[in-house]
């Protein structure tokens, strides 16, 4: 019983917390914002006062959406998650985890 109030109160816990709700609410709507053959090369992270980092598995991808794609992308989140959420967007090269 007591091995329940702990998963319980941990599941309270994790809803309560603001920024794990934004994280899922960014890794749920991040398909539909960049577009799934985007969305599979790329993993979104927080950063600090509201930067989005943006990891691309492919330099050249990475470059066509810093260039191209920056400012669409940015509105969208700003549409999809808030303006104060998302107040800017960085783009960098390294392995999708």
């Amino acid at each position: 019983m007591d091995d329940i109030k702990k998963i319980v109160a941990g599941l309270i816990g994790d809803m309560a917390d603001p920024e794990r709700v934004k994280r899922g609410r960014l890794m749920e709507k991040w398909p539909e914002i960049v577009g799934k053959k985007i969305a599979d090369h790329t993993k979104p992270v927080f950063g600090k006062k509201g930067e989005l980092k943006v990891w691309v598995d492919q330099s050249a991808l990475a470059f066509e959406l810093k260039q191209r794609y920056h400012h669409v992308l940015l509105q969208r989140l700003q549409e999809a998650l808030g303006d104060d959420e998302i107040k800017s967007l960085r783009f960098y090269v390294g392995q999708i985890r």
